[in-house]
């Protein structure tokens, strides 16, 4: 007990800073969702939550199929993110980072590069609980394509800002010598996530006009009040 108490003293402020914001963002979801500003947030029925499980598995399947693989963690796969985000983009933000963290859990089991147990959380279950932040794009903005971009571009912006603190703060010292270890931190993971953020991206937006997305939209969503 006493080494996780100096393990809490001894962590660095920008990373209680961090885990701040997120509070702050899972709080304002909730907000959002109450007040009911038009945002995909279907009930967590068993219907859902029977679907969450599949696209949980399905990305931790497609994870393995990694077109290269950084040397410090991270990797290019087979838009291994794309179920969850659909998942979050049919079924809102709530159940969406509820199967974010879900996955990053199977992420940190299926090979971690851990420095600290900060780390952990900011690589693992925060960094992919990101991903259900897709849904939070309010139904104002009517184009389809355009509502998964923005949130996309958040999900992933999101996950890169916990990769760049656990990066810089306990993986600095294999930063080149010379080099600021945010900039190494900031250049080494933006140059794996930028790959995966258009890929998926396309990959997504092409499958949200097929009949697939209608079907998903007609199972998850047309149901509630606050559907896409």
């Amino acid at each position: 007990m006493s080494d996780f108490l100096v393990g809490l003293q001894e962590t660095p402020s920008m990373i209680w800073v961090c885990l701040g914001i997120f509070l702050v963002i899972l709080v304002c979801i909730s907000i959002i969702k109450f007040n009911n500003l038009k945002v995909s947030t279907p009930k967590l029925t068993t219907k859902t939550l029977a679907f969450g499980g599949m696209c949980v598995a399905l990305s931790f399947i497609l994870s393995y199929i990694k077109l290269f693989e950084m040397p410090q963690g991270g990797s290019v796969t087979l838009v291994s993110m794309l179920p969850i985000m659909l998942f979050a983009f049919v079924c809102g933000p709530t159940a969406g980072i509820i199967a974010g963290l879900a996955y990053g859990f199977l992420q940190f089991f299926q090979g971690a590069y851990a420095a600290h147990w900060i780390s952990i959380l900011l690589d693992y279950p925060l960094a992919f609980a990101w991903l259900g932040i897709v849904g939070i794009i309010p139904k104002a903005i009517k184009s389809i394509p355009l509502r998964f971009a923005l949130g996309s571009f958040i999900a992933i912006l999101g996950r890169f800002f916990m990769h760049l603190l656990s990066g810089a703060i306990f993986f600095g010292e294999y930063a080149p010598e010379g080099i600021n270890p945010w900039i190494y931190s900031s250049v080494y993971n933006a140059g794996y996530l930028s790959i995966e953020f258009i890929t998926t991206l396309v990959i997504g937006i092409i499958i949200l006009t097929t009949p697939i997305y209608k079907y998903l939209k007609v199972s998850f969503a047309s149901s509630h009040t606050n559907s896409l």
